[in-house]
């Protein structure tokens, strides 16, 4: 199998979000040094150098207290994947009435490190704070999946699509409650067109490959396989997907 394809059970994700919206500050008396310092960060953002982005924003809150440089310290930590340092530079924000997005990250760590309980807890305070907002809708149903209530999640998913969470994610997320409970027609009927639109993700497309392979249409699936090069043994691919179980995904 090629080295291009990702190990079969990590086919199955939950999408939870994409790369976050960060605001910069660029106000002040030292307006045009902000202004550096927030096209510096676009860039780092742009090419995902998260550990660039950790060490200026260290630097710049060790100079001076800021909620903004402090969250974003703790948003690029998350998405370094140091889950606990982030949860470390999100407590003093927790401790101030903070705004939702320090509810939803505390979350997204949580969720990361499979703590689904205390997740669905600041989801729910989000949700709290900022009614309607599509992404704590995406992220409730994210954990109840997790927590096998897979219908409940359902509806939570159908919250978020109505709110105008992006349709890629949220669709794909309802397509997977699908396959785990092996209703694998309505998964390719939520993934195909979406796919046929033009949307590429690669957890995306490969969630649309499995539920073709577990529906039945091996033909579909190993074209998908080629047309996206996603191996060079495209009948060996469909045939380790084909012995996969669904309720081995992790969700």
């Amino acid at each position: 199998m090629d080295k291009k394809v990702l190990p079969v059970l990590a086919v199955l994700l939950l999408m939870l979000t994409g790369c976050s919206q960060t605001h910069y500050r660029t106000d002040g008396s030292s307006g045009g040094e902000a202004r550096k310092i927030a096209e510096k960060e676009r860039i780092l953002l742009k090419t995902q150098n998260y550990e660039a982005l950790i060490q200026q924003n260290r630097e710049l809150l060790k100079k001076k207290e800021d909620p903004d440089v402090r969250f974003r310290l703790a948003e690029y930590y998350y998405l370094a994947g140091n889950y606990n340092s982030s949860l470390h530079y999100l407590k003093e924000s927790l401790l101030k009435s903070p705004a939702a997005r320090v509810y939803l990250l505390q979350g997204k760590n949580l969720i990361a490190q499979r703590n689904y309980d205390s997740a669905l807890k600041f989801i729910n305070m989000a949700a709290q704070r900022e009614p309607g907002n599509a992404e704590a809708l995406n992220l409730r149903g994210v954990i109840l999946a997790n927590k096998g209530e897979l219908k409940t999640a359902m509806g939570a998913f159908e919250q978020a699509r109505n709110a105008f969470y992006p349709e890629e994610k949220v669709m794909n997320n309802m397509a997977l409650v699908h396959i785990v409970e092996r209703r694998y027609s309505q998964a390719i009927q939520m993934l195909l067109p979406v796919y046929l639109r033009g949307y590429r993700d690669s957890h995306f497309t490969h969630n649309l490959i499995f539920a073709l392979v577990k529906d039945g249409d091996l033909r579909y699936a190993k074209e998908i396989i080629k047309r996206e090069n996603l191996s060079r043994y495209p009948d060996t691919l469909v045939s380790a997907l084909f012995e996969v179980e669904s309720n081995m995904a992790p969700l």
